[in-house]
């Protein structure tokens, strides 16, 4: 299975930040910033470190965004910016558009352009530190649910057919299925069902694995 590839535009602290965590991930990190400052502290975790105008359409164009799989906008200071960075995303095409916006109006002008997740740092941050506030041990488990990783997967080979019993994903690869969706209903934005022991996989289905990062970051390598 190929690296997903992850565009990041704008390299303040959060988007320094996520530079960081996604480094020892398995995927394939290419930044862009107008500072070379900024560039120069980040590009050895990088496979690529362009400095430019992230909203300039023949910028996207040069470093080939079309062909990213996410992309990330992290310069939610700038409004004006951001609007014009994820209208051009969304003319190549890019299929995730993740964008920081500073209120809710904000994030409603961005879906509109063309993001496909807005995220409203301040918000987030303020129900995690209530969570905190309210139950202290909830924050430390917390901080052990950052060690694991969710993702969805379409099973295929000898995959499918099989039960989840059979495939014992979790004795073979420490990985567990948390949901599924059969056929097409993940397109379809249906809620996963919760499959039992005994459900057998389909051409075409998706499931929603969890294990710690190294086991699942191993287990798509494989793929």
């Amino acid at each position: 299975m190929k690296e997903k590839q992850v565009l990041v535009i704008g390299l303040g602290r959060l988007g320094t930040a996520l530079v960081n965590e996604l480094w020892d991930t398995n995927v394939e990190i290419l930044v862009v910033d107008k500072d070379e400052a900024a560039i120069e502290q980040v590009k050895d975790k990088t496979a690529a470190a362009f400095v430019g105008d992230g909203s300039d359409p023949r910028v996207l164009e040069g470093i080939n965004a079309k062909e990213m799989d996410v992309a990330v906008v992290t310069a939610g200071e700038d409004f004006e910016s951001s609007v014009l960075t994820v209208a051009a995303l969304a003319q190549l095409k890019v299929p995730h558009i993740l964008v920081r916006g500073a209120t809710e109006r904000q994030a409603s002008i961005l879906r509109t352009v063309g993001a496909t997740r807005v995220f409203l740092v301040e918000d987030e941050m303020g129900r995690r530190l209530a969570t905190e506030v309210l139950s202290p041990a909830s924050s430390d488990f917390m901080e052990y649910a950052s060690s694991f990783r969710v993702m969805p997967w379409v099973p295929s080979g000898d995959y499918v057919g099989k039960t989840l019993v059979e495939l014992d994903l979790r004795k073979r690869h420490e990985i567990t299925v948390l949901g599924c969706w059969r056929g097409g209903d993940a397109r379809g934005k249906k809620k996963p069902a919760m499959p039992t022991p005994d459900y057998r996989v389909a051409q075409g289905d998706t499931l929603l694995v969890i294990g710690l990062h190294q086991a699942v970051e191993a287990f798509f390598s494989g793929q």
